[in-house]
């Protein structure tokens, strides 16, 4: 399966960007480049400037997926379909770990790969739900409650906070 998601990568890039592997692999390594540090940019700022929920959810998806992609796939597609364009074994990672003066095997460096992400995705989820159960769950309890007698439905004794869950 991963084979298969390399290959048809490596087409659909071929055909967008042209033949030529030198220049479609370095195209391919800027474009990966720019969507990472972009993603990475992106998350800080809906933490900050930027601190709509939905905007967190969309990211939060997006990272997903690309998380997903590098279980399923034992690594980044985009970065095999590049070391593959380009005939060498640099990967994304390479200059953080000579900064570091670590050395590293292609097997290491996909562990390495999926563990940062596994541990990114995960503190971004859950910040999300922390953001969910501080934000929109006030909210949806508020409209349970106005629509609620209407609707003749009996609720039970509200906690000290407003929640419809007991304490």
């Amino acid at each position: 399966m991963e084979e298969t998601a390399v290959n048809w990568t490596e087409w659909l890039v071929k055909r967008m960007f042209g033949d030529d592997d030198e220049k479609t692999g370095r195209i391919v390594r800027a474009i990966h480049a720019a969507v990472t540090y972009m993603a990475l940019l992106c998350i800080v700022l809906s933490f900050t400037l930027i601190p709509a929920f939905w905007f967190q959810t969309l990211l939060l998806f997006f990272c997903g997926l690309v998380w997903l992609q590098h279980i399923v796939f034992h690594g980044c597609v985009f970065s095999k379909v590049e070391q593959r364009l380009l005939k060498d074994e640099t990967s994304f990672l390479d200059p953080y770990l000579q900064l570091f003066d670590v050395e590293a095997t292609e097997r290491s460096k996909q562990g390495i790969l999926m563990m940062l992400s596994t541990v990114g995705i995960t503190m971004f989820s859950l910040a999300w739900g922390g953001r969910l159960v501080r934000e929109v769950l006030p909210r949806l309890t508020a409209q349970v409650r106005a629509v609620a007698p209407a609707l003749h439905i009996p609720l039970p004794l509200s906690s000290p906070s407003g929640s419809l869950v007991p304490s």
